[in-house]
């Protein structure tokens, strides 16, 4: 089929109205699934293609999600970043595309938020992105803020719980073994890293296992910033059992360090991360991380903006804490 194909073509061949076949590729509970069906498979065979500046013409929408993060450019790993964009562009309705930017761009820029979008899904990592979340959230448009929990009952808020994550990780590597473990942060300003370095000492703590200032090292959730990190672990003289790394990036990062310098994963370091990254099961040694619930945190958000933009009764709670989970692999070595 060409390009002129229209909904009313469709409705021909469907022997239906074009209002029905409307309804039925918008995903209308007016519109009996059977018949849904059988539209969209002849919509898909016609290689229909819906006129979207007419759409938004008439039902005064832009069909554009803005996504915002923190900074794209400092502290955000590629890897995060992929996969949320992913994530929420599989998780889309029909007809819509998402338009990314970072609060970090605008301030930079001195540029005010574009308005030309039906909602925003912010992933926040920062408390620096609330002055955005509150002009957002001044506009009356439909908003939701993932990643991080904020300081507000007003708006969606979905975030997973870093905490218990660093704890779960934490905890396993004790049963394992482990004891002199050392730590790679994440970059200062953001609100996980923060978390996960005061789960990490406040577990061990309660186990009475201090960990000495040299093995606490910063970095910003870059592979660089943890090879560099491990680096620094290694040139102190005094080596851990263990890395718990703020990130699986860093992880990786830090276990190249390793294999440069001479030493053995996981026999004589072992490492656990965080996220579960796209690329932790495929490196060596395949990567012992906590998996971050990052499909649940895009596929809630955009139900709640969903909800949101159709006027819609909200089919989930406003807040939720999702819980991280932890993944073994091969990268912790059991001592006992």
């Amino acid at each position: 089929m060409n390009d002129k194909v229209t909904i009313k073509t469709i409705a021909k061949m469907a022997n239906v109205s074009h209002t029905t076949v409307s309804r039925a590729l918008n995903d209308s509970p007016l519109v009996k699934e059977d018949t849904k069906k059988k539209i969209r498979k002849l919509a898909a065979r016609m290689n229909y293609t819906p006129n979207l500046n007419a759409k938004a013409l008439v039902e005064k929408k832009s069909f554009i999600i803005a996504v915002y993060f923190t900074d794209l450019a400092d502290g955000t790993s590629p890897s995060f970043m992929s996969k949320s964009i992913h994530q929420i562009k599989e998780f889309l309705p029909s007809g819509y595309e998402i338009a990314v930017d970072s609060f970090a761009s605008l301030r930079r820029s001195k540029q005010s938020i574009n308005l030309r979008f039906d909602g925003a899904l912010v992933v926040s990592q920062s408390d620096s992105d609330d002055e955005y979340i509150d002009q957002l959230a001044a506009t009356g448009k439909p908003l939701v803020v993932l990643n991080r929990k904020i300081d507000r009952d007003d708006l969606c808020n979905y975030a997973p719980d870093d905490y218990l994550g660093t704890a779960t990780a934490v905890n396993y590597l004790l049963r394992m073994g482990h004891t002199k473990i050392a730590t790679i942060t994440g970059r200062k300003e953001f609100a996980s890293a923060h978390l996960r370095l005061r789960a990490f000492l406040e577990t061990l703590h309660q186990h009475k296992i201090d960990v000495p200032k040299e093995w606490q090292v910063r970095g910003n959730y870059s592979i660089t910033s943890g090879y560099q990190a491990m680096e620094k672990i290694l040139n102190t003289g005094n080596l851990p059992t263990c890395v718990f790394a703020a990130n699986d990036d860093m992880t990786m990062g830090a276990i190249r360090a390793c294999e440069d310098y001479g030493y053995k994963v996981p026999d004589e370091i072992s490492f656990i991360g965080f996220d579960d990254n796209a690329y932790s099961k495929f490196y060596n040694p395949r990567v012992t991380t906590i998996r971050k619930p990052t499909s649940e945190l895009a596929e809630n958000g955009v139900k709640a903006l969903r909800d949101l933009i159709d006027n819609r009764e909200l089919q989930l709670p406003r807040f939720l804490n999702l819980k991280p989970s932890l993944v073994v692999r091969d990268s912790v070595k059991k001592l006992n």
